[in-house]
């Protein structure tokens, strides 16, 4: 199974990713997304605007 990071110094808080795929991530108390899944089953269906996320 492919494993996702979100880069938080990277991450510019638009919300696609949380929008997209809640199940995979959330805003953390900084208003930044992170992973709340290390894996996930398949592709995210989605490009990061500003490339923080890692799909590897």
């Amino acid at each position: 199974m492919p494993k996702v990071k979100v880069n938080s110094d990277v991450c510019g808080s638009c919300g696609l990713c949380v929008g997209s795929r809640p199940e995979v991530f959330e805003f953390d108390d900084e208003g930044k997304a992170k992973a709340v899944v290390s894996e996930i089953d398949g592709d995210l269906g989605f490009e990061c605007p500003f490339g923080a996320i890692e799909v590897e």
